[in-house]
């Protein structure tokens, strides 16, 4: 699949997730693998920084397939 081109006629790629999802079972496996000292600051550093990440990517997702995006909804719109 092509992230910087999703083709939003098929059902397989716009039912794909824009933002990855993320759970308590990552945040450790971070945390054991990446901090140091483990406290309350670094802990949430940890969080906000894959947080970020993770915004960022489905920015950079959406903005790649903004054209799209608008194509597909003047399309479902012009179906009404």
């Amino acid at each position: 699949m092509n992230w910087k081109n999703i083709d939003l006629e098929s059902s397989y790629e716009s039912s794909q997730e824009i933002l990855d999802g993320y759970n308590f079972d990552q945040l450790l496996l971070e945390i054991e693998c990446n901090l140091k000292d483990i406290n309350v600051k670094t802990i949430t550093d940890q969080f906000e920084s894959e947080l970020e990440c993770r915004i960022n990517s489905a920015r950079d997702v959406f903005k790649n397939n903004l054209q799209n995006i608008l194509k597909k909804s003047h399309k479902t719109r012009a179906i009404e």
